[in-house]
């Protein structure tokens, strides 16, 4: 065992020097061929190329998990064939096997129009991947929804979630910067207890993230498209991982509705009853997800400012680059978040200067706000 315990951590070391690099917000990854110690422990050939995920250290709990990605990617290898296998782990990362090919992000930026082809072949994994149900996954949390077709329980636990896991844990230190840009603490607990009345829809499985970054053009084309980075897949209502994708993946307003339409054609042939209601539903999730993205991008902005500026940039650059995330993100939540006068981008860039400026408990310090772990109502409603 101390065996196994050596030569993964050694491979990890190995990864981090002399790994192709890149990285997000929560992790360090490190693309390598397998050594032949490593192949041993893994059961797979030497030479071959994996990923190594090593979690960064400075991330802030600005996401809500549901499970550990080992754990989701070991239930799915025999339900889902093509997604990253876990070949192993040690204290300090998780080896991958490595998808050949290249993201979408590389061929096709941002705000740029999405082949028809790429936006049918995302529709079909959101498919693929909503038609894997519970009995085959992890264990979910209690005060899970126990009616797995409950879509108003569903987005009121991810409200309650955005709260609980987002919102409270970075409150003392961001509390203040909200406040100032008009964000104010009760918001989710108020979104959470005015959810309307949803269809049902049958839950599977969700990505969750499924952006440009996380979809893969595969070298040998069969399948085309291998979804990527399962840190963030949940078990929900299918309509909101259709929401989250027209968020993250930033399509031009043109192709919304083409997309919408080939998600609800793909859904037909696995999940039919996961579009139903869908044209009333899609706008209480989309609200959601703009609203709950303004407390990452704003804390991930202001946190920027305090690490300073990188490589070519100037402070000023960096200044530049936080009020234009930070007023993007409020124009995005203003309506679901409630927010009537928004900050001009002017006095955006004078209020995050001034968190700039100030210590944690400086000007724009939180007024000692309690982000205890109590126990909200809805968890004591779930759990009945």
């Amino acid at each position: 065992m101390s065996n196994a315990v050596d030569a993964g951590d050694e491979f990890v070391r190995l990864a981090q020097k002399t790994g192709t690099a890149s990285g997000g917000h929560h992790n360090h990854n490190y693309v390598l061929p397998l050594t032949e110690d490593m192949a041993r422990l893994c059961g797979g050939e030497p030479g071959t190329r994996v990923l190594v995920r090593v979690p960064r250290p400075d991330a802030v709990p600005v996401v809500i998990r549901t499970w550990s990605e080992t754990r989701l990617l070991r239930s799915l290898r025999d339900v889902l064939p093509h997604v990253p296998q876990c070949l192993a782990s040690t204290a300090t990362a998780t080896v991958l096997s490595y998808v050949e090919g290249d993201p979408l992000s590389r061929v096709c930026a941002d705000g740029k129009p999405v082949d028809r082809l790429h936006i049918s072949d995302m529709a079909q994994l959101l498919a693929q991947t909503a038609a894997v149900r519970r009995e085959v996954l992890p264990a979910l949390p209690g005060w899970w929804p126990h009616d797995d077709e409950d879509s108003q329980g569903y987005l009121r636990t991810l409200t309650w979630l955005a709260d609980r896991r987002i919102r409270q844990p970075n409150w003392s230190v961001y509390g203040g910067l909200f406040t100032a840009l008009g964000v104010q603490e009760n918001v989710l607990a108020q979104m959470a207890a005015n959810v309307p009345v949803m269809a049902p829809r049958p839950y599977g499985l969700l990505h969750g993230d499924l952006h440009r970054d996380n979809v893969v053009l595969t070298a040998h084309g069969d399948p085309r498209m291998i979804a990527v980075d399962w840190e963030l897949a949940t078990y929900g209502d299918p309509l909101y991982d259709l929401a989250t994708h027209l968020v993250r993946m930033h399509y031009p307003e043109t192709q919304q509705e083409t997309v919408i339409a080939a998600w609800a054609e793909a859904m037909e042939s696995t999940v039919p009853a996961a579009a139903k209601g869908m044209d009333r539903d899609l706008p209480h999730y989309l609200a959601f997800e703009r609203a709950q993205s303004v407390f990452p991008d704003v804390i991930r902005a202001a946190r920027s400012l305090r690490q300073g500026p990188q490589r070519e940039h100037t402070p000023d650059d960096l200044l530049h680059e936080a009020e234009s995330a930070v007023w993007h993100a409020l124009q995005a939540g203003a309506e679901p978040l409630g927010l009537r006068h928004l900050p001009s981008p002017a006095k955006v860039r004078d209020i995050l200067h001034q968190w700039q400026t100030a210590g944690s408990e400086g000007l724009l310090a939180g007024p000692g706000h309690d982000v205890r772990d109590h126990t909200h109502p809805v968890e004591a409603g779930l759990a009945r």
